[in-house]
C-alpha cells in the first residue's frame, strides 16, 4: 500500500482540502473522480485511485479559502 494526497476544493464555500489515503499503486493504476461533502454541506470533488477505501480517506482543511 501506498499513501496519496490528492487537492480539492469545495464549489460552494470555496474551501481548499488535501485528500490523503493508501492505494494499492497510486501512480499507475485509473483514477476516478469521486464526490465528497465539505463541512459546510457543499461537495468537494477530486481523482482518487481506484483501489483506495473511500470511507478511510482523511481530509485536512488547507487553511484559507481559495478566491471565488
Amino acid at each position: 500500500m501506498t499513501p496519496f494526497a490528492r487537492d480539492g476544493v469545495c464549489e460552494s464555500c470555496k474551501r481548499a482540502y488535501t485528500v490523503s489515503g493508501v492505494a494499492l499503486a497510486p501512480g499507475t493504476e485509473t483514477e476516478a473522480p469521486a464526490r465528497f461533502r465539505c463541512a459546510c454541506g457543499g461537495w468537494l470533488s477530486t481523482f482518487v485511485p481506484g483501489s483506495v477505501n473511500k470511507e478511510r480517506l482523511v481530509f485536512t482543511p488547507k487553511g484559507e479559502k481559495t478566491p471565488a
